[in-house]
């Protein structure tokens, strides 16, 4: 439960000094915990079992009673634990008392896959056992790193319903499993043709290729994690920039997509916003309804959140989440931003935070909360990007946090995570490991605490608590309150091992991935 003085020291070095880089392979995996490469309870009450919780985002469990009498490293209210890839960035996804979650091929599980083989895998575990029971393998793309990072494994979050799972790999394929896997003695279509068709393998039943078949060019890594909705499920194809970073390969291809989950057919598809996509897009997309349609919310890679039809793909409205006068500059050099975590549904608005991957560092960014029912381009200001812009009379902002402050130090940094809405509180980590406590009505800061390392994953609220897992290896837990940042404990991994997600709370269980290893807690009687 404490963690080394050993590494508080270092922490201590950095703190409040400008964040640097630790290499392309650690940012990459940043995105998908992406958001927020981010994390969810698993709403148990709901058809649909998603990435957090449900298809509006919202990193809140319903867990009633939620103890933290655990010691990860001690074993302590620990009933298992199973180890993972070398590099995990997945989020555990709890449905039909099975766990499944994304990682490499370091474990090496699969004879025919031995650990030596940079594979994509999804792995799925019993829930109450940890006994491994099957996993998607799929190899690297023939063309690198350009669209498949090494070791980056699958770090899209699968969503389940019923008996089927979606998920998209790191070949940039949207695909359809049956939970069971082949232990039900069956080979379900259309799907028959799976190469690795044994007892521990994957059950394919169909599989969009958006590559081969859609023309997407993803940079670096496909990471989104599906939502569904009805009978349709919500994509962003991860398409992006070139190794240059200057051109889009594919802007005619699609960026926002929609597809019927049972059969795999593209219902719409949507190539905002073209050229205009300034890195990678690395985001997922959330739904919601407003005055009874649905909405999509999809992040574009050019910094503007897009609400969609769900029914049609058609636009209903747009916000631009930079100043007009921000600029993009590679590398992060620039103050302009697109969108890593995933956007919030709550009460008829839309809450979502902007910034960079990590390999660009430290800079200026923004919270916003944004008003879901309005239309048009409903951005805070009107006028070409680069230069000082105009109030927008049409402005869909309820509030907006961040900026600079009169001595100019940054109110809020780059963040790529996910928020957390609860009793009328906002909680939202950035990048840099500050976590934020905002008023949900008004936006102002209730309080903001330093937790002395980065944050990849987002903050879970359970049973009044706020839970977030930093880089050195900490699952840090604050009391969900508006008075003061009150720590009520600081839980370290074993070996210190990242933690790249959230934890996720099912019955009387937590479970939790760092670096390397699945965790299940027990965390009630």
């Amino acid at each position: 439960m404490i963690i080394s003085q050993a590494c508080k020291k270092i922490n201590q070095v950095r703190n409040h000094i400008p964040f640097l880089t630790t290499g392309l392979i650690t940012s990459l995996g940043l995105i998908l915990s992406f958001a927020g490469w981010q994390f969810s309870k698993s709403n148990l009450g709901s058809d649909s079992v998603h990435w957090g919780g449900t298809a509006q985002r919202n990193m809140v469990s319903d867990a009633p009673s939620v103890s933290i009498d655990f010691d990860l490293e001690t074993g302590k209210n620990v009933d298992w634990t199973a180890a993972l890839g070398s590099q995990t960035y997945g989020t555990p996804v709890i449905a039909s008392n099975r766990v499944f979650v994304g990682t490499n091929n370091a474990k090496g599980r699969r004879p025919q896959h031995p650990a030596d083989a940079d594979r994509g895998v999804l792995q799925c575990f019993d829930a109450t056992t940890g006994e491994f029971l099957w996993q998607l393998t799929r190899q690297k793309l023939e063309s690198g790193e350009a669209n498949d990072w090494p070791l980056q494994g699958i770090c899209s979050n699968p969503v389940v319903e019923g008996d089927r799972l979606w998920v998209v790999t790191n070949r940039a394929e949207l695909m359809c499993l049956d939970v069971n896997g082949f232990r039900d003695g069956k080979n379900n279509g259309p799907f028959v043709d799976e190469v690795d068709n044994e007892l521990e393998d994957a059950d394919i039943i169909w599989s969009l290729d958006m590559i081969e078949q859609l023309g997407v060019y993803p940079h670096h890594l496909a990471t989104c994690s599906p939502v569904i909705y009805g009978d349709s499920v919500f994509v962003l194809t991860s398409n992006g920039v070139d190794e240059s970073g200057t051109e889009v390969p594919a802007s005619e291809a699609p960026s926002f997509l929609a597809v019927n989950k049972n059969t795999g057919q593209v219902l719409w598809s949507s190539n905002l916003p073209g050229k205009g996509i300034l890195d990678g897009q690395w985001s997922s997309p959330a739904v919601g309804v407003v005055e009874g349609k649905a909405q999509v919310y999809f992040p574009g890679g050019d910094g503007w959140l897009y609400a969609l039809d769900a029914e049609t793909g058609a636009e209903i409205w747009r916000f631009d989440l930079n100043p007009k006068e921000a600029l993009w500059q590679g590398s992060g050099r620039g103050d302009r931003n697109y969108m890593i975590a995933t956007p919030v549904f709550i009460e008829n608005s839309v809450l979502l935070a902007a910034g960079q991957e990590p390999e660009h560092g430290d800079g200026v960014s923004y919270l916003y909360r944004i008003d879901a029912t309005k239309k048009g381009d409903i951005s805070a200001e009107l006028g070409p990007i680069g230069q000082p812009g105009q109030p927008n009379p049409n402005s869909g902002v309820i509030w907006k946090y961040g900026g600079r402050n009169v001595d100019d130090e940054f109110i809020f940094r780059r963040s790529i995570s996910t928020v957390s809405v609860a009793d009328g509180l906002v909680f939202v980590p950035d990048f840099t490991g500050f976590v934020h406590c905002v008023d949900f009505h008004s936006g102002q800061r209730h309080w903001e605490h330093d937790m002395l390392a980065n944050v990849w994953g987002s903050t879970m609220v359970a049973d009044g608590k706020v839970f977030v897992g930093n880089e050195d290896g900490s699952l840090v837990v604050f009391k969900a309150q508006k008075e003061s940042a009150e720590v009520l404990a600081e839980i370290s991994t074993v070996n210190f091992a990242s933690i790249y997600g959230a934890p996720t709370f099912v019955g009387n269980k937590m479970y939790l991935t760092d670096r390397t290893t699945l965790y299940c807690v027990k965390i009630a009687e």
